[in-house]
């Protein structure tokens, strides 16, 4: 089909419409599904349709993930282009899309003449077979205007080969009779009835069928299986068997973990997950991709079931989920979102694909007055955008929208609503027109006496004993005020009884009935085996609720007191049970509003299981005590958190912390508004110690970045700790479900199960770095990863927060490590002992106060330095706070505030050159944009203390305050600072926002002179090595012969400019291939990249001039075609005119 000759790779498509195959170009890289959009834009299949349609391997029949990267050998590549997810009905694909429904009709018709449809068996449908190939024969006469004659001469065209090679010679008698009697029909009536009589005789199509081994409910027996997949359920038949048997609908599946050796997990509603396993990669991929489409053409459209394998994953749906784009929904239902979700508030919208057309976008607007209009946006090239009507071009979507936001403008674009995993749109194409929501109740003996739910119990029928006295506490969750607690013996029938709690409603607190009821009737809805069960209720005497008693306890105090014997693993599956209450209580619409660690109860605890439930939320009222676990949006109303589900993520999260932290909680401070504060910047918990990096990174995503939009939501928490479980039970569980997969996993010789684990270098790499939970205010290590999270300086009450992050970082210091013993901390001689006998004992502080860790240096006999706190570390120096003392005599006659900088200990000779180096290059710098040194000493190196911290962390905090003529001004006093370097010949190699200092309001200064170098005579300077580099800041001359000059700060300070003007969002390159974005995080990645062409885009809402004088003229492949640094503060002077 597409011939350019610039495309020079090239796939052949098998079409059920066409004989011979097509040719289609392809470019390396390009994914299966942006080639199957290509495929359906050419045969006019809609976008809404073509995600009905799949790619299968024209030799195995084995189906591509729409995520698989094509590859360069070519040869390999033959595929049947097919309907592959069946609609819920025909009538709905025709009315969808015509072409569709066409196609679809071509590929049953195909498939009935080369006998392709397992369900029809020759013997049972011959007569149905013939009279499906007269219906066609009859179509063909109509579409084509052609003789009765002319088409039965060409039977054998329409007739199934089956049929002809066992009737040959009586054939063609019935064929003419049949065609004779036909008349009064239309084409699309005859096609209609043909697809009819073929759903009657193989009602199934097109289903998949896959052999696999699947675990048996006896442990190490697996059994060789069929499994079928079908629009409704996945169904299994052991082979010699030929019962089928259903595993699950397709709307109860939870989640599929992919394991190792060919292993998936499919979780369920109902039932433990079952493990099945496959010959071979490819072929688990086409099975797991069929569950994934069919979900979410059938369920949830915007979620992946799957995360395991990159090319499960949907690149489209990546696209728009960042993009924050509603699918091909329509109008009708953007229109009617818009209207019940906008609160009526002007300039919301919402973005939306075009179900017509191909790289064309909707934006519908509720406007002032209450109407609702709709602009249409072309994607007139790649990455290239225009408004119809309109001659304006726009480099991205964002560009484009962020053009719209003066609210006195006629189109306003305030607030997008974006899309809900719960939208119930027309790309439920495969969704039955009448879901039921079926509950699934638990597999316990006390279900059948609960089959209508709770019951209403007698008093007559308890024994109750006295109330849970404090030491019994841990029976069930702590005791609130307004309810007490009871053991009870629950008389189910004669000879039978049930040990429950009783939750009981205090007499005096009878003006919360209401509120005691509402709970009762939140917690009755809901059935799941993570939850604590509700049997019943009394009335009289008094009002109060039957409870499934959990034995072990709340968890908090069970990790405490048992951490020897909980092991990485365990912790993992109790954050599965988590994750899987929570996603109950959202598929039930429910909020809990009090998930933490002490309301988790311990159900079972054996070598194989770890087994929590989540109890109810009880009678509570929020305290300043609780701020670890509601979410910042919430601080101006703290009730408003009960009514959230974001909150909820958000406490999630953190009782994750609690239990990687052994039953812990976050550790309290007596300023509220300072705790606040620190989340308010962006800043999060560190992780605990030896908590896998998969597991924080969970943690991190659950609390979000900067707002609740950005929060990982319930089942995707689910998807992926099941993901991360699975691995683990694959390494030493013995369960069912995981008899068949290897051990990776060694068991812990005593205290844990660190030793062996998939997570063990994660792990230590967490405890190494645990010394130091506060990164540097003025420099960060040079880590070319995505920073996950920031504990900068980012406020003007700068002083406070470091001072809590300080004695954050003190608390966790005295937190218990996995197997510490019984006891939730260390006593206070422990911490001191602990301390006394670190490496690193000038990182903490002093455990008996809060005060802050002291040392002294004598400068001379008038002149010495205090250091305070740590506040950060550098490439070889730590960072503190300092107090520049000056004597007069015996008495003290001034202080200064001031930044110390000090070699680390046992430092190599390479880095105290290094540092000493870095001394004398700053006392030779006097400029007002260069950070001022005072005076050095010993390795010690003193200077002016810079208020409100780091450039970057100042742009996060500030963003929606920061005006470009301020960011201009910013831009003005960096080029000052390094052309007066470039006087000087130095070369800075580190200039990086990290590395920009904001002493006020109007003023910036450069800092870290760490790997400066004086170039002398020459202009550029050649290192011997790359140690530890900045990568993402480095011109390519520096990354491919490590040369450096005035003209490589020069490319540095246009990544700075990016930083600048995006608010500090980290300027990792990515190359779109198709439409997947992917990041170049190598050097060789990276620098291929830039010799290609490739640079960092233009910032969301930066002007197009910014970019283009202070970016992208610093990028000039060949370093002499760069501006000098006084060519760019003639240009930033000119832009500060515009602005």
């Amino acid at each position: 089909m597409d011939d350019d000759p610039r495309l020079s790779h090239y796939v052949y498509i098998y079409m059920a419409s066409r004989d011979k195959p097509l040719k289609f170009a392809f470019t390396v890289g390009e994914t299966i599904e942006y080639l199957c959009i290509k495929i359906c834009n050419a045969f006019n299949i809609s976008p809404l349709a073509r995600h009905l349609f799949a790619l299968q391997s024209y030799s195995t029949k084995l189906w591509f993930p729409c995520g698989h990267i094509l590859e360069e050998d070519s040869e390999k590549y033959r595929f049947n282009f097919r309907l592959r997810f069946k609609p819920s009905s025909m009538d709905r694909l025709r009315e969808i899309d015509l072409n569709a429904y066409n196609y679809y009709f071509e590929q049953v018709r195909r498939d009935v003449l080369d006998n392709k449809v397992p369900d029809i068996v020759y013997e049972k449908h011959k007569h149905e077979l013939i009279g499906l190939g007269v219906s066609d024969m009859y179509r063909v006469m109509l579409e084509e205007e052609l003789p009765r004659e002319i088409v039965e001469s060409e039977y054998k065209k329409y007739i199934p080969k089956e049929c002809i090679k066992r009737h040959a010679f009586f054939i063609r008698k019935p064929i003419h009779n049949a065609l004779t009697k036909l008349s009064g029909y239309d084409a699309a009536y005859v096609k209609e009835q043909y697809l009819k009589q073929f759903e009657r005789m193989a009602p199934n199509y097109p289903y998949e069928e896959y052999t696999t081994l699947m675990d048996k409910d006896v442990p190490n027996l697996r059994a060789k299986v069929l499994l079928r997949v079908t629009i409704e359920q996945v169904k299994y038949c052991e082979i010699d068997m030929g019962t089928w048997k259903t595993i699950c609908r397709i709307e109860d599946i939870s989640t599929l973990s992919i394991g190792k050796n060919n292993t998936v997990l499919i979780g369920r509603r109902t039932g433990i997950p079952l493990c099945v396993q496959f010959d071979t990669k490819t072929i688990l991929l086409s099975f797991v991709s069929a569950l994934d489409g069919y979900y979410r053409l059938s369920v949830k459209w915007n979620f992946n079931l799957c995360s395991g394998d990159s090319s499960i994953i949907t690149p489209s749906l990546e696209r728009l989920q960042k993009l924050r784009c509603h699918g091909p929904v329509g109008k009708d239902f953007s229109y009617t979102k818009l209207k019940e979700k906008c609160a009526n508030e002007p300039g919301s919208y919402i973005l939306r694909e075009s179900e017509t057309e191909y790289g064309v976008y909707y934006i519908d607007v509720y406007n002032k007055d209450g109407t609702i209009s709709s602009q249409r946006v072309m994607e007139t090239k790649p990455d290239k955008f225009a408004m119809t009507n309109s001659a304006r071009v726009y480099e991205s979507l964002r560009h484009l929208i962020s053009s719209f936001q003066n609210p006195n403008e006629s189109i306003y674009l305030g607030k997008c609503l974006g899309f809900s995993e719960y939208d119930k749109s027309k790309l439920l194409l495969c969704a039955s027109e009448n879901v039921v929501n079926e509950v699934a109740a638990d597999e316990e003996i006390i279900t059948t006496l609960l089959q209508g739910g709770p019951r209403c119990v007698p008093w007559n029928e308890l024994q109750v004993y006295k109330a849970i006295a404090k030491s019994d506490e841990d029976l069930t969750t702590r005791t609130t005020t307004m309810t007490s607690l009871h053991r009870a013996i629950w008389r189910v029938a004669k000879g039978k009884k049930l040990e429950v709690i009783m939750k009981i409603l205090k007499t005096e607190e009878n003006n919360y009935t209401k509120e005691f009821l509402e709970l009762v009737g939140k917690w009755s809805q809901l059935r799941s085996g993570a939850l604590v069960r509700l049997y019943g209720i009394t009335v009289a005497p008094t009002i109060g609720m039957l409870l499934e008693l959990v034995n072990l306890g709340p968890l908090d105090k069970y990790l405490c007191s048992n951490s020897k014997s909980v092991l990485t693993v365990d912790m993992v599956e109790a954050t599965v049970c988590l994750a899987t209450a929570l996603w109950h209580l959202e598929e039930n619409g429910v909020i809990h509003g009090n998930i933490r660690c002490r309301n988790v109860l311990v159900h079972l605890h054996t070598d194989n299981s770890f087994i929590v439930k989540l109890g109810d939320p009880g009678l509570f009222t929020y305290t300043e005590d609780d701020i670890y676990w509601i979410p910042p949006e919430c601080y101006t109303d703290l009730t408003s958190a009960k009514y959230s589900l974001q909150a909820d993520i958000w406490a999630l999260a953190t009782t994750i912390w609690e239990i990687f932290s052994r039953g812990a909680s976050p550790p309290k401070y007596h300023k509220t508004h300072t705790v606040k504060m620190f989340y308010k910047c962006g800043n999060r918990l560190p992780p605990p110690k030896d908590c896998p990096n998969e597991i924080y990174k969970l943690m991190l995503e659950c609390w979000g970045k900067n707002n609740s939009i950005s929060r990982k939501q319930p089942q995707a928490i689910m998807r992926d700790i099941n993901q991360i479980l699975y691995e683990v039970y694959n390494a030493r569980r013995t369960h069912t479900y995981a008899t068949i997969c290897p051990k990776l996993f060694k068991e812990a010789d005593g205290n844990n199960d660190e030793n062996g684990s998939i997570f063990t270098e994660e792990s230590k790499s967490n405890s190494e770095s645990q010394t130091s939970l506060v990164t540097d205010y003025t420099s960060i290590p040079f880590d070319d990863n995505e920073q996950l999270i920031s504990y900068q300086n980012q406020d003007s009450s700068s002083d406070e927060l470091s001072f809590y992050l300080r004695w954050l970082n003190n608390e966790l210091y005295k937190m218990p490590v996995s197997g510490n013993g019984s006891d939730c901390g260390p006593s206070r001689e422990d911490s001191s002992s602990k301390t006394n006998k670190s490496k690193t004992n000038e990182k903490t502080f002093n455990s008996k106060d809060n005060s802050q860790w002291q040392r002294t240096y004598e400068i001379n006999e008038n002149l010495d330095v205090i250091l305070l706190g740590r506040i950060g570390e550098g490439f070889y120096g730590e960072v503190y706070k300092g107090t520049l003392r000056r004597r007069n005599g015996k008495e003290v006659d001034s202080e200064q505030d001031v930044a110390v900088k000090k070699l680390k200990t046992q430092e190599d000779s390479e880095n105290v050159l290094d540092f000493e180096r870095e001394i004398k290059i700053m006392e030779r710098l006097k400029h007002p944009n260069i950070v001022k040194i005072l005076c050095s000493v010993d390795r010690i190196l003193v200077m002016e203390f810079i208020q409100f911290g780091s450039l970057l962390s100042y742009l996060s905090s500030h963003r929606f305050s920061l005006a470009y003529k301020t960011l201009l001004g910013f831009a003005l006093d960096i080029v000052a600072g390094m052309e007066y370097l470039g006087s000087m010949n130095i070369v800075h190699r580190d200039l990086a926002a990290r590395n920009i200092l904001v002493a006020n309001e109007d003023r910036v200064k450069i800092s870290d002179f760490g790997l400066a170098q004086v170039i002398a005579a020459s202009d550029y300077y050649v290192f011997k090595t790359l140690r530890n580099i900045p990568i993402k800041w480095y011109a390519p001359e520096s990354l491919r012969h490590n040369k450096f000059s005035t003209r490589s700060d020069v490319w540095s300070f246009g990544v700075t400019m990016y930083e600048v003007f995006s608010y500090g969002v980290d300027p990792q390159l990515s190359i779109r291939v198709s439409e997947k974005e992917i990041s170049m995080t190598t050097i060789t990645d990276l620098l291929n990249a830039l010799e290609r062409g490739h640079r960092l885009p233009c910032p969301d809402n930066c002007p197009q001039e910014i970019h283009r004088k202070l970016m992208l003229s610093c990028w000039q492949l060949n370093s002499h075609e760069r501006p000098i640094f006084a060519t760019l503060r003639e240009d930033i002077e000119q832009l500060l005119c515009n602005y």
